[in-house]
């Protein structure tokens, strides 16, 4: 009896030891970045609003799994907002960003009761060793401060199975969190009396 649960035992701190492996071999990686990715003030009103680059979201994993994406949802961490469009584009590794057709992966849905950002795949995409996908939201002036003062969590209930335990470990947050620009400091400004 002694032999059967000494052995319970070090099967059981062998799983431990796998699973430890297998959540350092998937890695979601969340980067805020706002950047305005159009200059022109006449496309912003035919948009809606400005072209915002929120940040990026990168999958990275070690495995050789088949692993496929079919959505992703944003819980939105901040004032309340009535409507919110954004798009997910996918990023080549060797190539600069361009919100082009080619690239998109989806428009979102905005669920104004939940406050979540719905991407639902216009396909499943399958997870190489990195992918990395650019959130861009199409703000409008009175959102902007707003969008400024909160910040999206990925849901684990929408990763896939391999990725959810990133989501128990660390909170999947894309905050921008942007400082409003600071007043010239009048201790360093000399005022010359002649």
């Amino acid at each position: 009896m002694k032999r059967i649960n000494v052995s319970l035992v070090i099967l059981m701190s062998l799983g431990t030891v796998e699973c430890a492996t297998n959540f350092s071999d998937f890695q979601v990686i969340l980067e805020p970045m706002w950047e305005n990715l159009q200059d022109d003030s006449q496309r912003a009103k035919e948009f809606g609003g400005k072209w915002i680059l929120l940040g990026s979201i990168t999958f990275k994993k070690k495995s050789k799994e088949d692993i496929r994406l079919q959505n992703m949802c944003l819980k939105w961490n901040g004032q309340h907002i009535k409507h919110l469009n954004a798009s997910l584009y996918r990023k080549s590794l060797d190539k600069k960003f361009l919100p082009i057709e080619e690239n998109l992966i989806c428009d979102s849905c905005w669920n104004k009761k939940t406050q979540t950002l719905v991407l639902n795949f216009n396909k499943k995409h399958r997870l190489g060793a990195v992918d990395v996908f650019y959130l861009v939201l199409t703000v409008p002036h009175n959102v902007e401060k707003k969008l400024r003062d909160g910040a999206f969590t990925i849901e684990e209930e929408c990763l896939p199975e391999q990725f959810k335990p990133c989501a128990r470990h660390d909170e999947l947050t894309l905050a921008v969190h942007i400082p409003p620009e600071p007043l010239p400091d009048a201790t360093n400004q000399q005022h010359l009396v002649y």
